[in-house]
């Protein structure tokens, strides 16, 4: 069943990447700029931290679970980190202590979902109120600018021009891939999102697993928020709040099940490809920002329902 799944999601993928493909060259017909330099460098900045999060809330809807917090916990650790970077604090000391946070807002959502019982979406909208409002109380409501060196030079660097935060995404997502497919907990978060009722009998304790799978949404939430702030310099008191639902609306599109047990990085990695070209496309035609708002609820429902779909398929070639 695993298998056939893992087939379909592939097939999934590849039709997406066509349709990507399919968009960069309208845009080089219909909009030249929108593929220069500057722009695809902006590009590649929105689509590490989207991407970022679009794997932790894609681990976690896998367990059938979900976070709303991703974003606001994404953005606490830019203010913070960049607080202590104009504090002086040393690089080391900056990505420990935002790992830390990261970590420490998942352990609080996964203990509030596994101990606490609360529906996980409740729990994460309450977390997620928790930590915008710390956002304001550090900042007073104001940005954080002036960044030193010190953590810019970790969003500026390049190897063999190949800019750094790139690497460092692909590095986390070839670890997440491999993490799935390949570990023994990482095949629990499948047989946890697919049937958790089978896997209990199984002898998988679901509440560990779904547990494991929030501290790796807070781990990638503050990785995309050290990088966004090393690389932007300055942080707001808003960073990353509303950033959640750019992140699921990824996950499903690159064919993550809303239901659970189905979904790749690779998928989430195509997805926040698209998010991301589709708002940049909507700069260079002109169009009111309030359509990107629109046209991320549009590709949400037509992605729910397809997957609804989907989800019937799959189990009727299953039995």
């Amino acid at each position: 069943m695993q298998q056939l799944l893992w087939r379909l999601s592939n097939q999934r993928e590849l039709s997406l990447l066509v349709f990507i493909g399919f968009l960069v060259i309208v845009f080089a017909v219909t909009t030249p700029a929108m593929l220069s330099g500057g722009n695809v460098m902006d590009l590649l900045q929105n689509l590490v931290v989207i991407c970022l999060l679009t794997i932790g809330v894609l681990v976690v809807i896998l367990a059938r679970g979900i976070d709303l917090s991703i974003g606001a916990t994404m953005g606490f650790v830019t203010l913070l980190v960049g607080k202590l970077a104009v504090a002086g604090w040393p690089l080391w000391s900056l990505i420990i202590v935002g790992l830390a946070a990261g970590l420490i807002a998942g352990a609080i959502n996964g203990l509030l979902v596994t101990v606490v019982k609360l529906p996980p979406i409740i729990a994460t909208l309450g977390t997620l109120s928790i930590y915008s409002g710390l956002m304001f109380v550090i900042t007073k409501g104001q940005w954080i600018t002036g960044v030193p060196k010190q953590l810019t030079i970790l969003g500026s660097f390049t190897i063999f021009g190949i800019p750094g935060r790139m690497i460092i995404l692909g590095i986390i997502m070839l670890i997440v891939i491999l993490f799935l497919q390949f570990s023994v907990l990482g095949r629990y978060i499948y047989a946890v999102g697919n049937n958790p009722k089978a896997a209990n009998l199984a002898g998988i304790s679901d509440g560990p697993i779904v547990f494991v799978t929030y501290l790796i949404a807070g781990a990638t939430a503050a990785i995309a928020g050290i990088l966004y702030v090393s690389y932007t310099g300055f942080t707001t008191p808003t960073m990353g709040i509303d950033m959640q639902m750019k992140a699921i609306a990824a996950a499903v599109i690159g064919g993550t099940s809303i239901f659970g047990g189905r979904g790749t990085p690779i998928g989430g990695f195509l997805g926040s490809v698209l998010l991301v070209m589709i708002a940049s496309s909507l700069v260079f035609y002109h169009l009111p920002a309030i359509w990107n708002k629109a046209a991320e609820g549009l590709i949400i429902l037509i992605a729910v329902i397809a997957d609804s779909a989907f989800e019937n398929k799959s189990q009727k070639l299953g039995r």
